[in-house]
């Protein structure tokens, strides 16, 4: 992967609007609740003329889905990756289903198990699928997971290229990265691996003063990030998706927004490109080696 420097299109043409704002109110920082129908619109609209072209979706995001059917034409211009639960091979069916349906689409970009924690290539609800995708209604198919042990802890290595996962969502940030060493072996496989939680949920762009008493011990780390943008004179949020972007073997990252002056701050993240690279060394040094604070699943739900 080249790490020439990017324009502000082409650094939205390697994102994906993440739509789980769109359907719920989300997020560690989430003060503005859900945007209105109209706010989704204006995001939209300034997305597609910005050059980004993936909507990053799924059928537990509130009516996120049923959101995007509802505007229609605005969302046409966008490719689409939606995620189901999962199940037999008939719920799976039923699932992907419901999602064309809400979306109010023939087919999608991509169909991913939501929160798997395998992969088994034999395994029914996998081979309901990859009907999906044989059949035209999912150009892409995998699932999002946590950890390179859920992917690899089935038989995703001795599976047939056919049979294995063509498009991956994972968390990567400054203190989650634990991907980092597997990415550039699963794009050269043909696996497109798609990034989320680039500010792991907002937690990274959090006042280290602020933390819940559970996140304490990350308030050194966090004040040593915000310092090396400050130095480097970089936004904190740009600092973290550059840190992303910048990570060889990564075709996407899913960033959520709540406004377009929001959106706008992300696509502005190209200016500064070489510094981040720069500071990139530093921010490697920081990765946190205890899931209990990066999976958000292990966090107190009064956080």
């Amino acid at each position: 992967m080249s790490l020439s420097p990017l324009s502000s299109r082409e650094l939205a043409g390697r994102l994906a609007l993440g739509t789980v704002q769109f359907g719920l109110a989300y997020g560690i920082n989430n003060v503005g609740g859900q945007p209105s129908l109209d706010a989704v619109a204006a995001i939209l609209r300034e997305a597609d003329d910005a050059g980004v072209r993936v909507l990053d979706t799924a059928a537990v995001y509130g009516d996120a889905e049923a959101r995007l059917g509802q505007l229609g034409e605005l969302t046409q211009p966008f490719e689409v990756i939606t995620k189901v639960r999962g199940g037999d091979a008939a719920t799976v069916a039923t699932e992907v289903a419901s999602s064309l349906r809400r979306l109010r689409r023939d087919s999608v970009a991509g169909v991913l198990f939501h929160s798997a924690f395998s992969f088994d290539s034999a395994a029914p609800d996998w081979q309901a699928l990859r009907t999906a995708h044989t059949t035209g209604l999912a150009q892409r198919i995998g699932i999002s997971t946590y950890r390179p042990a859920h992917l690899l802890s089935g038989d995703f290595n001795s599976a047939s290229t056919g049979q294995r996962p063509t498009l991956l969502q994972v968390p990567l940030n400054v203190l989650d990265q634990a991907w980092i060493p597997l990415l550039p072996t699963l794009a050269a496989q043909g696996v497109e691996v798609h990034i989320r939680s680039a500010f792991l949920q907002g937690l990274l762009l959090r006042e280290p003063e602020t933390l819940p008493p559970f996140f304490a011990p990350l308030a050194p780390k966090l004040r040593r990030v915000r310092t090396l943008a400050t130095e480097a004179g970089i936004p904190l949020p740009a600092l973290l998706l550059l840190f992303t972007l910048q990570t060889p073997g990564v075709a996407r990252v899913v960033i959520g927004v709540d406004s377009v002056g929001n959106l706008h701050d992300n696509l502005r993240a190209a200016e500064h490109w070489n510094a981040a690279l720069e500071v990139r060394p530093a921010l490697v040094a920081l990765a946190e080696s205890d899931d209990t604070f990066t999976l958000p699943y292990t966090w107190p739900k009064t956080t």
